[in-house]
């Protein structure tokens, strides 16, 4: 596996996929910062040009997270199917679990190489760019993302095991949104008549993240992560996820027929 997740990450490092991925989310943050420096610059008392309304913009975005996962693994093996990779990797007897796994390995390694170039432009260009420090929601923002990173992850092990089984990156999409976006809500707004169906919606993290994080510009944040249990459900949810859909993952690609 070892030397699968080798090969992976050399062909990925010698094409522009990631690249063009990074730049990407890197250059949206910088000209968000940017709009808000224009803004200030053109209009007088305009009031949201400062580092923490920046960085709330994020807190209250943090799915966000789920759909650059689904994009980068989209990016990154899209295109497998089509180029026949699949076909040929089983044909050289590489062991269907080895493949799923290293996939699932060397797209988390590369998400954390995007954010640990994303974060800091973001970040950076508050700082240079608007008013106020913004301190103690930097630190907000930055426990957050570090919470919502095994969801992320389970986000990632999803979006491979669908590219596994379906041939179009359409059908992938379509799928991914209605497992992390809608059963979730689907799940929310029974949950108001079931009590056992609130439960488990509570969970589901598309649903704490949209309605267990406050953030405002009076400086008062109520974000589930900054409380033990708070924390613990969004590491809990994670691991739950990516257990799941690895179990899924593997179940469903070893008895699918690659053509």
């Amino acid at each position: 596996m070892l030397n699968y997740i080798k090969s992976e990450l050399y062909r990925i490092a010698h094409g522009r996929e990631i690249y063009l991925v990074t730049a990407a989310l890197a250059g949206l943050t910088l000209l968000m910062n940017l709009v808000l420096f224009i803004f200030d610059r053109a209009t007088p008392d305009f009031p949201y040009a400062t580092v923490q309304f920046s960085m709330n913009t994020l807190i209250s975005s943090l799915p966000a997270m789920f759909l650059v996962s689904l994009v980068m693994v989209n990016f990154l093996f899209g295109e497998e199917y089509r180029n026949g990779t699949l076909k040929n990797l089983v044909s050289f007897g590489i062991p269907r679990i080895v493949f799923f796994v290293g996939k699932c390995t060397v797209c988390l390694i590369c998400l954390a190489a995007c954010l640990t170039v994303v974060l800091p432009v973001y970040i950076g260009s508050a700082y240079l760019l608007l008013h106020e420090p913004g301190f103690l929601s930097v630190s907000v923002m930055l426990r957050g993302v570090a919470a919502n990173i095994p969801a992320s992850a389970a986000s990632a092990v999803l979006a491979v095991t669908l590219l596994c089984l379906l041939k179009k990156e359409i059908n992938v999409v379509i799928w991914w949104m209605a497992i992390m976006w809608g059963i979730p809500t689907a799940s929310f707004f029974i949950g108001l008549k079931v009590d056992i169906v609130e439960k488990i919606s509570e969970w589901m993290p598309w649903n704490y993240l949209q309605y267990e994080v406050a953030a405002n510009m009076s400086g008062v944040y109520k974000c589930l992560w900054e409380t033990p249990s708070g924390l613990a459900k969004c590491i809990i949810a994670g691991l739950a996820g990516i257990i799941i859909f690895t179990a899924a993952g593997i179940a469903g690609f070893r008895k699918k027929e690659i053509q």
